[in-house]
């Protein structure tokens, strides 16, 4: 009897080793895909933190205007309660696809932007720009 309750104990041993085994690997799994996801979340948080200071940055801003003001001088520059309204006219494509690209990739908070065509060849535009 001594020798089946000495086989019992062990081999009861070796299932409890066996499950804490298990649980250790799946604990080590979990800690790992959080570790992998919270890293993930630093980096989108860094990120959106420049973009956050970027977008606030009024010397940016005005910096951004003055440039579209080279490309062509504004017909239009007025503010308008919350909002600064840049009207330009007399735009050839070249012109108007410069300015939109710039407005495209600037950090610019355009409200409201309108392309309205003048004749086969010229346009104007209006955009509304966050004050």
């Amino acid at each position: 009897m001594s020798r089946n309750r000495f086989l019992l104990f062990a081999l009861l041993g070796v299932i409890l080793l066996l499950f804490a085994y298990i649980q250790k690997e799946r604990a080590r799994d979990a800690y790992m895909s959080q570790k992998e996801a919270l890293l993930v979340f630093e980096k989108e948080a860094k990120e959106l933190g420049g973009l956050k200071s970027k977008h606030k940055d009024k010397k940016l801003i005005q910096r951004t205007i003055k440039y579209l003001q080279k490309i062509k001088a504004t017909s239009k520059d007025f503010i308008k309660s919350d909002s600064r309204v840049l009207e330009f006219d007399n735009l050839d494509k070249s012109v108007l696809n410069q300015l939109v690209k710039k407005i495209q990739n600037s950090t610019l908070e355009v409200r409201k932007l309108d392309i309205i065509r003048e004749s086969a060849s010229t346009a104007k535009l209006r955009m509304e720009i966050k004050k």
